[in-house]
């Protein structure tokens, strides 16, 4: 059987799919794998023909990217298409889930290990679809399960909420010492968890990239401080800690967005802007815009203010004059 897998719009390797994969490369049915590389934003439309396979699966990530995608299908072969982009519910068969992920399909170019130890989350956030994904936070694997090359990216949504999670942390040291992998938590972890002990053990992971937390919410800024505050007690290097810093049309730009990234150049903590998708087209579309460019690339928000941001993105001087008066700085 020819297996054709088809990636609607993930950044990364899609762990499905490679689920998918093994379980048919064990058939020894033939895969292939196409990445149409849709965006979340600004998508451009993509055509896929299925002629000459048997069977396809398609998986997309964005509720947004899936109408982007044209699927050319003379032979009427069935097709399953998943992902929370389309099915918050549907899950993969138990056959196919209990599989390894079969990186064979993404490489060569890819060196990481990706993997959930958990699934769900004991918060409830508004914009954030997990809780009715995946429902209440449960351990599904193990740091060595999920561990196939010497970099791995843990996918866990709240992975300090687990009950065991420092007897997990103890075991990510063990790997890293006994066989020089390096790992982190890419989804961010739950700063508000943060207490001495779990703090010392993650920094004596061997970690890559930047500890992520989020700071979603401006009044939520004492018990950050506080958090961060025991975080820089055992990771103490300037810049190694990063925020997720999300903004919606309804929250105020200078007492609320613009604040919580002046808060983390004060503190010297990377801020990662993330847009709601109702940014898009918003009255401050253009700020968000500008945010994004500044704080998401690390060398230009540690070296520039705002202001000498944007007098360097923009020649139009009532352009910056407009942003510089909403984020209050005229």
């Amino acid at each position: 059987m020819k297996v054709l897998l088809v990636d609607v719009d993930s950044t990364i390797p899609n762990l499905a799919l490679m689920k998918i994969a093994r379980y048919h490369h064990n058939l020894w049915d033939k895969v292939s794998l196409i990445r149409c590389n849709i965006k979340m934003y600004n998508p451009k439309q993509v055509e896929v023909n299925l002629s000459g396979f048997d069977k396809c699966y398609v998986s997309c990530i964005f509720n947004n990217t899936f109408k982007h995608l044209k699927i050319v299908n003379p032979d009427n072969i069935p097709i399953d298409i998943g992902g929370s982009g389309v099915d918050l519910k549907k899950t993969l068969p138990k056959k196919i889930e209990e599989c390894k992920p079969d990186y064979i399909i993404y490489e060569p170019g890819n060196d990481t290990s990706y993997g959930f130890i958990s699934r769900g989350c004991i918060r409830n956030c508004e914009f954030c679809i997990v809780r009715e994904k995946e429902g209440i936070l449960k351990q599904v694997s193990t740091p060595l399960e999920i561990a196939q090359h010497q970099k791995v990216k843990f996918l866990d949504n709240n992975f300090l909420a687990l009950p065991n999670h420092k007897d997990l942390l103890k075991e990510i040291i063990l790997l890293g010492k006994a066989n020089g992998m390096r790992f982190q938590f890419n989804q961010g972890l739950d700063i508000r968890l943060i207490d001495n002990e779990n703090a010392e053990l993650l920094s004596k992971v061997r970690y890559f990239g930047e500890y992520i937390f989020a700071f979603d919410d401006v009044k939520l800024q004492c018990i950050i401080e506080d958090k961060l505050r025991i975080v820089k007690q055992h990771i103490q290097k300037d810049w190694k800690i990063k925020f997720f810093i999300y903004s919606h049309p309804r929250m105020d730009i200078k007492t609320d967005v613009y604040y919580r990234i002046l808060w983390c150049k004060e503190n010297k903590v990377l801020p990662y802007f993330m847009r709601d998708i109702s940014c898009w087209g918003a009255e401050h579309d253009h700020i968000y815009k500008d945010f994004s460019a500044w704080c998401n690339q690390p060398g230009i928000f540690k070296k520039l203010t705002y202001p000498q941001f944007l007098i360097k993105r923009h020649k139009n001087k009532d352009r910056i004059k407009k942003a510089l008066m909403v984020t209050g700085e005229v």
